[in-house]
C-alpha cells in the first residue's frame, strides 16, 4: 500500500497496486469477489438495471463475474477493444459462455458479429475495473483511456447513459487522486469492503 504521506507518481502507483492486488492468493480473491458481488447486490443501481457492462479480471482485478449467477434475468456485456487506436470500445453481449479469442492484450473478449453490441449510451450500468481510486471517486486506470474515450460524452450530457461504477479490492484505495479534467465522472466505487457514493 502506497504511504499516504508520499506523493507518488502516477506510473509508481500503478506499479505498487498491481503488485499488492497480484499478491493475493486465489483464496483471497475468491472470498473478495464473493463479497464484492453480495454488496452489489443489493445496490439499488444494480437492482434497476437490465443492460449490465463488466469486465474479465485480469492482473489481479477484482472479479465481478459471479454477477451473472446472481442475476440470471439480466444482460450483461463485456467490452471490445477498438480495431483502430484512439477510438471508444464496443460492448458486446455475454452470456457466461466460454471465450476463446483474446484481444491484443491477451483479455477475453466476445466476437464481433457473433455476439449482439450494445452501444455504450444504452446500457443502464458499466462496471469500471480501476487501478486506484480515492474516497471520492477519482479514478485511476490503466493509462491507455479506453473508458475515458468511451463515456466522455458524460462530460457533455450528465445525466445521460449508464451509471459508472467503480470495483476493485479495498486495498486499492489511497487517500487523493488528482482529477483530470478527461476523467469520466463515476457514481460510486464498491470493494469487497464498502461502497464509496461519490456524488
Amino acid at each position: 500500500m502506497p504511504d499516504s504521506r508520499a506523493t507518488p507518481s502516477k506510473q509508481q502507483l500503478r506499479r505498487q497496486i498491481r503488485a499488492a492486488r497480484r499478491a493475493l492468493s486465489t483464496h483471497q480473491q475468491r472470498i473478495a469477489s464473493r463479497r464484492l458481488c453480495a454488496r452489489l447486490a443489493l445496490c439499488a443501481e444494480m437492482k434497476r438495471a437490465h443492460h449490465i457492462g463488466l469486465y474479465w479480471p485480469m492482473d489481479g482485478e477484482i472479479d465481478p463475474r459471479p454477477l451473472l449467477d446472481r442475476f440470471p434475468h439480466k444482460h450483461f456485456y463485456l467490452p471490445a477493444l477498438p480495431r483502430a487506436a484512439r477510438t471508444s470500445m464496443t460492448f458486446l453481449h455475454w452470456p457466461g459462455a466460454t471465450l476463446r479469442y483474446r484481444n491484443r492484450y491477451g483479455i477475453p473478449e466476445p466476437i464481433v458479429g457473433r455476439s449482439k453490441p450494445m452501444v455504450p449510451q444504452r446500457l443502464d450500468l458499466v462496471l469500471l475495473p480501476l487501478v486506484a481510486f480515492d474516497p471520492r471517486g477519482a479514478r485511476l486506470g490503466m493509462g491507455a483511456g479506453y473508458y475515458d474515450r468511451t463515456f466522455a460524452f458524460k462530460h457533455l450530457h450528465p445525466g445521460r447513459g449508464p451509471e459508472l461504477v467503480g470495483v476493485a479490492h479495498q486495498l486499492q484505495c489511497v487517500d487523493h487522486l488528482p482529477a483530470e479534467s478527461w476523467d469520466i465522472p463515476l457514481a460510486l466505487v464498491a470493494t469487497d469492503q464498502r461502497l464509496y457514493r461519490c456524488r
